[in-house]
């Protein structure tokens, strides 16, 4: 894949690349990645985001590595949909609580697998603009910093779990796929569904504006237009 393409948001021009997925045994994704260098950047931090965070959204992901496209970068992204954000240099800082959960990955489409995880965390990490930010996640928010953060250190979500759980797992990735295929479609059609709508909705205020504008035309010209006349003639002469 690794194409150039352009996308225009509210007047300004963004250039970005769709990235290919590695295969998930590749051996850069077994390596601690090292730190990016901000005063002497190896790739343009804002370009390599937005790049990540379009390529995340193509595969109907929640997060993405730099190495899980085979980019040794230390930063990923995470959001939903077509709004994200990027993380250089992620570290937590703190945790509090544990909780199962199940979980997937770009790398392994149609595989989930129950992790534990930490249910809040406090972190600290580098925006596309280069400002150190502290936030603190919980939830589903806190599950993909730490998943994506496990992609970083090399360290797979595969390996978080036994070998018989990890096998009964991938046993269930055709069935998986087929139920995301069929929920993309169902997704797409109801998407679809609500532009038609949207676009309805549309001609009918058009239609109902210009039904609005007939009337008054038309009340007006059946209307004669009244002039004033001079007082002596507000009376007539019996």
């Amino acid at each position: 894949m690794s194409e150039k393409k352009f996308k225009v948001v509210n007047g300004e021009t963004y250039e970005y690349v769709l990235y290919k997925r590695v295969d998930p045994y590749s051996d850069i994704l077994k390596q601690k990645l090292e730190t990016f260098d901000f005063a002497n950047p190896p790739i343009n931090p804002r370009e390599l985001a937005l790049s990540l965070i379009e390529t995340m959204v193509y595969y109907h992901g929640l997060g993405l590595s730099a190495n899980q496209v085979g980019l040794p970068y230390r930063v990923f992204v995470m959001g939903a949909e077509s709004v994200g954000f990027a993380c250089f240099n992620p570290e937590i800082i703190s945790a509090e609580g544990e909780e199962d959960y199940s979980e997937g990955c770009i790398s392994y489409p149609g595989l989930f697998l129950k992790v534990k995880r930490a249910k809040s965390i406090k972190v600290r990490y580098t925006d596309m603009n280069g400002v150190q930010k502290e936030q603190q996640f919980d939830g589903l928010t806190a599950r993909i910093f730490q998943h994506e953060l496990d992609h970083l250190n090399g360290v797979d979500f595969t390996s978080k779990v036994s070998k018989t759980v990890l096998s009964r797992a991938k046993d269930k990735v055709k069935k998986n796929l087929k139920n995301i295929e069929r929920a993309q479609k169902e997704a797409l059609i109801m998407q679809s569904l609500k532009n038609i709508q949207n676009k309805t909705q549309q001609i009918q205020e058009k239609t109902k504006n210009i039904s609005d504008l007939r009337q008054m035309i038309e009340v007006k010209d059946a209307a004669p237009v009244q002039r004033e006349l001079p007082k002596t003639f507000d009376y007539t002469t019996p």
